[in-house]
């Protein structure tokens, strides 16, 4: 019964909200909406696609070292963090009127206090952020690469209780009750997951038809987050408190395929965590929730002809992030202009199929600076708010 009320609690905060779920952020994908099955780079292949790793054109060059990238993405269309410091300041003031028996100062404050809850009640912001390195060393027989990534996906969601609202708007400013802690919530629901892995990457040929397939076997460990606090002690950069973590470490295993049916032209295929595993939160406020990472399928193409590129990337299942809760399904668009020697222009587009997140535009530039390091940039919009960037540097010996 009580795990039952539970999960109808988590339904009714969380839906229809939901989650990000990129899962990796690389400048030079991400500029390009996203893609990356059949078009990574060298240096982003490992954890894109290993199979990419053996594939002509990749093991042509030296190897490449991908360190760091640094990215984020987030979504705060209510402005609501800010909210909840006015909302914080309020109550303050309230407490302090009703110590110091100021009754003009008191109406204003509840009056106020008012306001801050109905102007939150209903609002959400997500964010999600990663970082991660690479190193990738390509061969005519079997290639390799190893990197570590971390990534967190999470959302914050403004629970307004109706008596809070009844009980200010029937306080007596000349006779007020001592001031207690708010019954309406801040709550931080997220889930995080950091890697260590090495991928292994094995050309083939069918009838002189380049095809490579790939392996990455992965040590991951799982946290997740569940942060809920009263509004007027809300504070959401407390969220990963080790009061509302916990934490699991276990094995994953990623798996991918290329081939090049013609010149110019690269399919693959990769499936991504192909062990589900799930991570129960803390129970916080008499809810808790599910972190799930499983099986994810995404099927990519990508053409070059002369110094452009396009590419396209699909997922073939839902990325559910937590259990119970309706997840994303991208499908993905980037072009890419060589236009000097040392500088690449990228745009893209990444809508989600089901409607749950914000269509997302991209766009970036790399540099090439001397024979062997690349500056990349992207930078990422949409509806909502939602805005997003990625740095990363890597370098190609």
């Amino acid at each position: 019964m009580k795990m039952k009320l539970i999960a109808a609690s988590l339904g009714m905060i969380l839906c229809p909200y939901s989650f990000a779920a990129q899962d990796v952020f690389e400048a030079r994908s991400d500029a390009l909406g996203g893609t990356g099955v059949a078009s990574a780079s060298l240096e982003a292949a490992p954890w894109m696609n290993p199979a990419l790793l053996s594939l002509p054109g990749y093991t042509e060059g030296d190897f490449g070292l991908l360190i760091p990238v640094l990215g984020a993405e987030v979504s705060d269309q209510d402005n609501m963090t800010d909210k909840f410091d006015t909302l914080e300041d309020n109550y303050d003031g309230l407490d302090a009127a009703i110590d110091g028996g100021d009754v003009d100062a008191i109406d204003s404050f509840r009056q106020a206090l008012l306001g801050d809850l109905r102007g939150l009640d209903g609002n959400t912001a997500y964010a999600s952020a990663g970082i991660g390195f690479s190193f990738a060393m390509p061969t005519k027989g079997i290639s390799w690469g190893v990197y570590y990534r971390s990534y967190l996906d999470g959302i914050a969601v403004a629970d307004i209780s109706d008596a809070d609202i009844q009980l200010l708007e029937a306080l007596d400013p000349q006779a007020p009750p001592a001031l207690e802690d708010l019954t309406s919530q801040g709550r931080v629901i997220a889930g995080a997951s950091s890697e260590l892995a090495l991928s292994v990457s094995l050309p083939l040929s069918i009838v002189n038809m380049p095809v490579t397939v790939g392996l990455t076997p992965k040590l991951q460990r799982l946290d997740s987050f569940n942060y809920a606090v009263s509004a007027n002690n809300f504070d959401a950069g407390d969220f990963d408190s080790d009061d509302y973590r916990n934490d699991d470490t276990g094995f994953n295993l990623d798996a991918g395929i290329a081939l090049m049916p013609m010149e110019g032209l690269t399919l693959g295929l990769v499936g991504r965590n192909l062990i589900e595993r799930e991570l129960d939160t803390i129970e916080s406020e008499w809810v808790s929730a599910t972190f799930r990472v499983g099986p994810m399928v995404t099927i990519g193409a990508a053409f070059q002809s002369g110094n452009w590129q396009l590419s396209s990337d699909l997922d073939l299942m839902d990325n559910e992030k937590f259990v119970g809760l309706e997840g994303t399904k991208y499908w993905r668009l980037g072009a890419e202009w060589h236009a000097l020697d040392w500088l690449s222009l990228r745009v893209g587009y990444r809508q989600d199929l089901n409607d749950m997140t914000a269509d997302l535009y991209s766009f970036g530039t790399g540099f090439q600076i001397g024979s062997g390091f690349k500056l990349d940039l992207a930078g990422m919009w949409g509806d909502k708010d939602t805005l997003g960037a990625v740095l990363q540097s890597s370098y190609h010996f």
